[in-house]
């Protein structure tokens, strides 16, 4: 296959899966890996394309063979952390999304979803500090992360103790007031 139609094709995959047709970016992601297994870029659209289908085990299975291809690539481990996330892995979605924050110490995203992933765990003061780093960072990034995991997942939990939601609670009013 030319270098062209598989540009092309992860172009449609990526197209797919921001359109949120998880289904259509599957299929062609999952052809795009038959032709081309030995790309780490075809394997993280195919993960990103599992994702958005909420279809996290094989989201992680090919953000794992991504990292396999591209140790490096601190995008597959952001990825990949948010699918271990999804997968209720903590520790592991941890020990991703710090290699991220290692790697790119100024990605907002990646401590934002640090934060979120040491609440779910447990970790209410590591959480808080990755938050602080990352409101000082970017702010609407970190708002819009913040306000879109505590609307659908902490504010209806029934397992977040009462201390980490007053905790994010805290955190988002404080940033809507110096907004």
């Amino acid at each position: 296959m030319s270098d062209e139609l598989e540009d092309q094709m992860v172009a449609k995959t990526e197209e797919l899966t921001e359109e949120k047709k998880g289904g259509d970016a599957v299929a062609e992601a999952t052809e795009l890996a038959q032709i081309d297994p030995k790309d780490a870029i075809v394997w993280f659209v195919k993960g990103k394309a599992h994702y958005i289908d909420n279809q996290f085990d094989e989201a992680l299975s090919s953000f794992s063979k991504a990292a396999e291809l591209d140790k490096e690539n601190p995008q597959i481990w952001h990825m990949m952390g948010y699918a271990l996330i999804s997968l209720n892995r903590y520790s592991e979605a941890e020990e991703a999304l710090t290699y991220v924050k290692a790697m790119q110490p100024a990605n907002a995203e990646a401590l934002c979803a640090l934060g979120i992933c040491q609440v779910l765990a447990g970790k209410p003061d590591d959480a808080k500090l990755n938050f602080n780093t990352a409101i000082s960072m970017d702010k609407p990034i970190s708002m819009l992360m913040l306000e879109h995991f505590h609307d659908k997942f902490f504010a209806v939990s029934k397992d977040t103790p009462s201390r980490t939601k007053a905790m994010i609670e805290r955190i988002l009013e404080t940033l809507k007031l110096v907004r």
